[in-house]
This record gives structure tokens, C-alpha cells and sequence, in this order.
């Protein structure tokens, strides 16, 4: 009874698995269609009222914005990346920074972004010659949060009176993206059932495989079909995404998108400078540790016209802890210098590795700024104008500027691959600080980079 039932059960519980294996198979890859094609039904039924609403789907605008955004020149600035780098040769400061957001691969808007990082100064700023090297021996670790606000979108030819005749001549955006759209679902469905198709041919060569010894073919099948469709879903929902982006940028099939973002910054350091300061020159020399802790809050609104280009404006608020020093409150002086001056110190101030000290009356306070930048690009390039002021509060009210001319390099995948800024920084405009102190140029030539790597936060 045993020898007769034994086979005959092991069979038609492998007929049963192979069984589920093809109908989920199937099931699989028929929800992967339903999907695309309900993040299509979702994006087509917005009305065409107002001139105001969806051409492409929430993840499609994600990686849209991605491209539109890619100005990143400074620590704070947005990168819809994995990781982006940052250098500001005025400052000497380099920034490494990581986006923890997950890509979920769902349809939907990115809201938030969570990063941290750390900053450096690789090499001391204002070309040593204006404000004493201020950001000398930096290094903090930075924590950005930024929320994103709302895409707003604009197309032409939604006069509910001459939708036909706008359909027919091409002007309303709105139906023609849909069309675009829906010619690139209907592509990616037959993509997807011929990917179906050789798979189910490739399943069918494990019966007589002997790549699998010991191991049961229907369940080395479920084991390949779950991954392939898991692949393929993946895939297919980021293909989908990317192709109506990039037609959208192609055809410029809308009038203007415009959105914004709030980001809150705090840094840590984890370095401390030491100063060595005596309050005068009968006075012993003393080593000062400050502790440059800071929070700034940075709001950006973005606009892109498909006729006059992209604008970026954007404001901030600073707070960071400042001292005598890095306000350039007190004198400067060299060994050589203090002992001719008469120092009394000099035993001190030879055993000092950098050889430099400074004399006046050290505190520690806190420092205000605020700072507006306007970024221009011109439609189609990737060549723009920035401007830049800067406004310091408190003991020392400095007014910086800076002008610029971004340039964007894209890579053989036509994606912004590194920002370039060359720049002139004016400092000081309104001689705040001692006219007899020896600050030498107070304006400079500088450049800053924006690196962005990794994959994109969609």
C-alpha cells in the first residue's frame, strides 16, 4: 500500500506547486500592469480646470525635480541623492553629507528628507587674508532636516470652450501628456509580457536541469519566480517613472512648475580650535577652547518656466557661537612681533606649534545672520547667474556678497553629474571692522562645487 501511494501522492503534490508557482507567476505579473496602469488612471483623471494640476505621476516629478533642482553648491543646499559633496573654496569648507530616505517605490511625493554629514575646513578660508582664517580647524557633524512642500503645475489649453480645437492644434499640454503617457504604458506592458514569456520558457528547462541536484524544481521555481517579479516590478515602476520625466523635460509640455523647501541645519563640532590669547602684553598666554555650535533655518522657492527658465530665491537664518577671535575683535601678532612689542610671555609663545597668539579681551557670544541668494539658468542651459548677501548682526555687523556663474556638467546620461560655481566674494562692504588693522584684499576669487552620487531619493 505504501509502495503504490507514496509516488503518486509526491506527484500530485508537485503537480499542485507548479500549479500555484504559474498562477501566482501570472497573478504577479498581471498586478505589476494593474499597477502602472492605475498610477496612469490616477494622473489622467485630474481635471484640465484652472490650468492647474498633474501631467505626470508623484514619483515621474520626483525624479523631474531631481534634474530641475540639481543646483548644489554649498552644505544645506538640496540634493534629491544618496550622498552629495560640497566645497567653498572662500571658506575652506568641504561637506560629505547622506540622505537617509528610503526609495519605497511607491507613487508618491517625497516630503521629507533626513541627512547628516560631516564639515571640514580642508584648507584655511578668504585665501588667508581677510578675517584671520576664521574657520580655522573645523570639524562638525552636521543634521539636516528639510520638508517639501507642494508641486504646483501649470499647462496651457484648458479652456473648457476650445478643448477640442486645442486638442487638434497641439496646445493643450494636458492631453497631450496623457497621450505621451499613455504610449509609454502601453510600451512597457508589451515590454513586460515578452519579459514574461522567455521567463516562463527559462522555468521550463529546470525539469531536466542538473544545475539544481538535490533540490526540488518546484520549489527552485518558486524561489527564481518570486525574485523575478520582485525584479520586475522594481524595474518596471522606475522605468515608467523616469520615461515620463524625461518626456516631459523633452516636450516642455507645461507652462511653469514651481515648489519650495524648508530645511533646519544644526551643527556639532566634534574638533575644537584652541586659541592662544593673552588679555595684554604684560598678561600670560592662555589657551582658549571655543565650542562653534550652530543652527540655521533655509527656505528655497523654486520655479521653472518652459519659456523664461528656472529661478531658485532663498533665504536664511543663522545662529552660531562666535568668539573674540573669529569676530577678529582682537590683534593678531607672530613670536617675532610680541617679543619687540615687549611681551613678557616669550618663553610661552616659542613652545607654540603655529607660532601665532593674539591679544585683546576674549569672550564667547553668540552671532546672528541672514543671508538671501538668488540663482538664474536661462531656459535649456545649464550656464546661470547667482548673487548672493549676507548680513551679520551683533558685535561685528559685516555685510558680505558674492557673485556667481553656475555651470552644470551632465553626464552621458544626460543627468546633472557635477555643479561648478565660479565665484567673487566681496567682504566687509560697509568697514565695520578697524581701519588699522591689516585685513589686505577684502574681496577674493573663489569656486564652489556640488558633487552629487549614489542613486536618486525617489
Amino acid at each position: 500500500m505504501i509502495t503504490y501511494h507514496l509516488p503518486r501522492f509526491l506527484l500530485t503534490v508537485i503537480i499542485v506547486s507548479l500549479l500555484n508557482v504559474f498562477n501566482a507567476a501570472a497573478q504577479d505579473g498581471e498586478r505589476i500592469k494593474e499597477e502602472l496602469q492605475t498610477i496612469n488612471k490616477t494622473t489622467t483623471i485630474q481635471p484640465c480646470i484652472g490650468n492647474n494640476g498633474k501631467l505626470i505621476s508623484n514619483r515621474a516629478m520626483n525624479i523631474f525635480l531631481a534634474d530641475k533642482t540639481s543646483y548644489v553648491s554649498e552644505n544645506g543646499d538640496l540634493s534629491y541623492y544618496t550622498n552629495y559633496v560640497t566645497l567653498q573654496s572662500n571658506t575652506g569648507l568641504l561637506s560629505i553629507n547622506h540622505n537617509f530616505q528610503k526609495a519605497k517605490g511607491n507613487d508618491e511625493p517625497l516630503k521629507t528628507l533626513l541627512s547628516a554629514g560631516f564639515k571640514a575646513n580642508i584648507a584655511d578660508g578668504f585665501n588667508t587674508s581677510f578675517l584671520d582664517k576664521r574657520y580655522k580647524n573645523v570639524l562638525a557633524l552636521t543634521i539636516n532636516h528639510t520638508w517639501l512642500g507642494k508641486v504646483h503645475t501649470k499647462f496651457s489649453g484648458c479652456d473648457p470652450n476650445n478643448v477640442i480645437s486645442n486638442s487638434a492644434n497641439g496646445s493643450n499640454q494636458k492631453l497631450s501628456m496623457d497621450a505621451l503617457r499613455a504610449g509609454i504604458l502601453n510600451s512597457l506592458l508589451i515590454e513586460i509580457k515578452n519579459r514574461e514569456d522567455d521567463f516562463q520558457k527559462s522555468l521550463l528547462l529546470l525539469e531536466s536541469s542538473t544545475q539544481i541536484p538535490g533540490q526540488s524544481p518546484a520549489l527552485a521555481k518558486q524561489i527564481i519566480t518570486q525574485n523575478f517579479y520582485e525584479d520586475l516590478a522594481e524595474e518596471y515602476k522606475e522605468k515608467y517613472a523616469r520615461l515620463q520625466a524625461e518626456a516631459l523635460t523633452k516636450t516642455n509640455y507645461f507652462k511653469s512648475i514651481s515648489t519650495h523647501w524648508t530645511s533646519i541645519i544644526a551643527y556639532v563640532p566634534l574638533a575644537f580650535p584652541k586659541y592662544y590669547v593673552a588679555g595684554n602684553l604684560s598678561s600670560p598666554l592662555s589657551q582658549k577652547h571655543p565650542y562653534p555650535i550652530g543652527l540655521s533655518f533655509i527656505h528655497t522657492q523654486f520655479w521653472e518656466s518652459s519659456k523664461t527658465g528656472r529661478l531658485f530665491f532663498t533665504v536664511s537664518a543663522n545662529l552660531s557661537a562666535d568668539n573674540g577671535v573669529t569676530a577678529n575683535l582682537l590683534q593678531k601678532t607672530n613670536f617675532t612681533d610680541y617679543k619687540n612689542l615687549g611681551g613678557s610671555d616669550t618663553v610661552h609663545f616659542a613652545s607654540i606649534k603655529n607660532q601665532e597668539a593674539y591679544i585683546g579681551s576674549y569672550k564667547q557670544f553668540l552671532t546672528p545672520s541672514i543671508k538671501a541668494r538668488l540663482v538664474y539658468f536661462t531656459h535649456n542651459s545649464h550656464v546661470g547667474l547667482s548673487f548672493l548677501m549676507e548680513q551679520y548682526l551683533g558685535t561685528n555687523n559685516l555685510l558680505n556678497s558674492r557673485f556667481g556663474i553656475p555651470i552644470i556638467l551632465i553626464n552621458s546620461k544626460k543627468i546633472p553629474a557635477l555643479n561648478i560655481e565660479m565665484q567673487v566674494n566681496f567682504f566687509d562692504m560697509t568697514h565695520q571692522i578697524n581701519r588699522d588693522r591689516k585685513l589686505g584684499n577684502k574681496s577674493s576669487i573663489g569656486v564652489g562645487i556640488g558633487f552629487p552620487m549614489s542613486r536618486l531619493m525617489y
